[in-house]
């Protein structure tokens, strides 16, 4: 997929690249640990490329946060109850069990960013502990998959050599 995406984009003019790379960082699912590691591989410069796609994925999941707040005031204030019930038992196990630093790390490797934002405010985490821990995971995936994609195709062309 990583490939199909970076043949696709060489061919454009490097702003259509670098907003490529936001839609990317925006998508969930691909974020910025896709986003950042797309752009080493157009050969972007990399600050500017991890910025661009760090700050896409933060945004979208600001979203999620934002829309799930206000969604759990609502379910809340009609339901008389503080936290979800009945199909959010399992997503409050693994927020009981991990908590939001946990869940915000591991955000990528359970599907996304988005959904560990999503379980961690319906479980009744504090949105600002939530946004703090999600800008942390988003930032270390993002630069730590662009490090290793920069350095792993580095090394992948010396050993052709």
């Amino acid at each position: 997929m990583l490939e199909e995406i970076v043949n696709r984009l060489q061919e454009a003019n490097m702003i259509l690249q670098f907003i490529m790379i936001f839609v990317i960082g925006f998508i969930p699912f691909l974020e910025a640990h896709v986003a950042v590691p797309v752009g080493v591989l157009l050969k972007l410069p990399f600050i500017l490329t991890a910025f661009i796609g760090i700050l896409a994925n933060i945004l979208s999941v600001m979203l999620v946060i934002m829309i799930t707040t206000i969604g759990k005031a609502k379910w809340t204030k009609n339901h008389q109850k503080s936290t979800f019930s009945g199909r959010f038992q399992k997503a409050h196990h693994y927020f009981n069990k991990y908590g939001v630093p946990g869940l915000s790390l591991m955000g990528p490797i359970v599907g996304a960013n988005h959904i560990s934002s999503f379980v961690s405010i319906a479980a009744g985490a504090s949105k600002e502990r939530v946004i703090i821990w999600q800008i942390i995971s988003i930032i270390l995936w993002g630069v730590g998959s662009g490090i290793l994609i920069h350095y792993g195709v580095d090394f992948y062309y010396w050993l052709k050599e």
